[in-house]
């Protein structure tokens, strides 16, 4: 949990302001009301994260409630909220992000993926850092992607199998 709202928090400023008191986030409702973010903004953040984690053989970054989860961050976290609404109005500059076809988005976000100065790359690291922390700190993430099936007693633990790693 402590991952998520670091990543959420974006620089040390932001971290600074954080309420640790969050560990409800996990085991948020998908079918809750926005708490900080309009109907349209939480469809946006749905888009985004589906494009950074997509479904396939397991679920999706919505399947598994990130807007949800990035949705209650910003209602507890006034510094991330406002980053991540002028990144979605970047997002939406002059067009409707959500309106374009799947590889036109992907044009989009290419470029800002490998620039960290601009606006837009600055907010790219944020999604795509956020995105993931949330997505790895639900079940569909941990148990689902990551085989993580809780404390379990290792007898013995061989460490990396691979041959070029061997000493």
């Amino acid at each position: 949990m402590k991952a998520l709202i670091v990543a959420a928090a974006a620089s040390q400023a932001v971290y600074a302001q954080h309420e640790h008191g969050a560990a409800d986030l996990v085991q948020m409702k998908k079918t809750a009301k926005p708490a900080a973010f309009s109907t349209e903004q939480l469809a946006l953040t749905a888009v985004l994260v589906d494009l950074i984690i997509p479904r396939s053989d397991t679920p999706g970054a919505s399947d598994a409630g990130v807007p949800m989860i990035l949705d209650a961050v910003a209602a507890k976290n006034a510094a991330f909220k406002k980053q991540w609404l002028a990144g979605l109005q970047w997002l939406n500059q002059g067009r409707n992000f959500r309106s374009l076809a799947h590889e036109h988005q992907v044009a989009i976000l290419t470029p800002a993926s490998m620039e960290t100065a601009s606006a837009g790359g600055k907010f790219f690291k944020l999604a795509k850092d956020v995105t993931i922390d949330a997505y790895y700190s639900t079940r569909e993430g941990l148990m689902t992607e990551l085989g993580w099936h809780g404390n379990t007693f290792l007898k013995e633990f061989k460490g990396c199998t691979h041959p070029e790693h061997q000493v």
